[in-house]
Formats: C-alpha cells, structure tokens, sequence
C-alpha cells in the first residue's frame, strides 16, 4: 500500500526517480544491456565464423572481439575492437566482392580518384604498384545482422527488468 501523505510527497518521489533513471540507473540499465549484447554478438560470431576465415594467415585466430564503451549522457555503446574491426565486416558482407568504383587507368590519384594530368594537357604516367594478394571471392554471412536482430529480440527485457528496479527503489509496492 502506498504512503505518500499527499500528491506533492508522490511528485517529490516521481522527481526523484526520473532523476536516477536519468543518472546512475541509466548508467547501470544501460551497461547491463551491453553486456548483454556482448554475448549475443560472441554467440553469433562462434555460429558463423568457427575459427578462421579461408586464406586467412594460419596460426592467428580470427576474433570478432567487442568492447563497451562509456558514450554521453550515461549510455554504454559497443563496439568491435580496433583489431577485428575488419573481420567483422568481412563476415558480414563477405570479401572482394568486386564494389570497386571507377576506372583506375593511368595517372589515377588513388587518394582522390581523379586522373593526374601533365602541363601540356596528356595523361601523367604514374608508377605502376604492387597489387594485393588475390584471395577469392566469399559470400557475406549477415553475421553483424543476425546479432544486431537478437539483440533487438532480447534486450528489451533487461531495459524493462531495470526500469522496474528504479520504480521498486523509489515506490514501495508491497
């Protein structure tokens, strides 16, 4: 049974509880919540990935690793991790899938795509570079999607079980 003696005593209690859900609840609800998603995207890249990618430099392992990071007004944010930062994208939309843009002929400036020209007008002759190590074509496995669409199925559930902790915090239900 509530006790407030009045609704300003239930206003002063409200006030306070939209100030912690603002503050060091928001914190908390919000890093759990990233915890959360942190092994839901571990268990969807174990699913996909399975140790190493084809081509891939033996004796590394190839770790879709993710890190929390503290963000602005209390949220928490993940992220991958500097080093699997490619691996993650090469699981989800695959590798070499040939979304080169332009013609790279000569005298192309890699940096800006536009072709270098000489005083008089021709086309600047430009050093010829080693290019990359071919190693195929591989179809994306949506592993970044599937995670992001479990997490969007799941997390729910841990913002609400604590905004409920606040509200018991602030409110005496019993």
């Amino acid at each position: 049974m509530p006790t407030f003696t009045s609704f300003g005593a239930w206003g002063a209690a409200y006030e306070n509880m939209v100030k912690d859900l603002d503050g060091p609840a928001k914190r908390k609800i919000t890093r759990d919540m990233a915890e959360q998603a942190q092994k839901i995207a571990d268990r969807a890249a174990g699913a996909d990935i399975g140790g190493s990618f084809s081509g891939w430099r033996r004796g590394n392992p190839i770790e879709l690793d993710t890190q929390i990071r503290n963000a602005r007004d209390n949220n928490a944010l993940l992220i991958p991790t500097r080093t699997s930062a490619g691996p993650w994208t090469v699981a989800e939309k695959g590798r070499n899938q040939g979304n080169a843009r332009g013609f790279s002929g000569p005298g192309i400036n890699r940096r800006t795509g536009v072709t270098a020209r000489t005083k008089s007008g021709a086309v600047r002759r430009v050093r010829a570079t080693r290019g990359r190590r071919w190693n195929g074509v591989t179809q994306g496995k949506r592993t970044a999607s599937e995670a992001v669409a479990a997490m969007e199925r799941e997390l729910p559930k841990f913002a609400a079980r604590g905004v409920l902790v606040a509200q018991r915090k602030h409110f005496d239900v019993t």
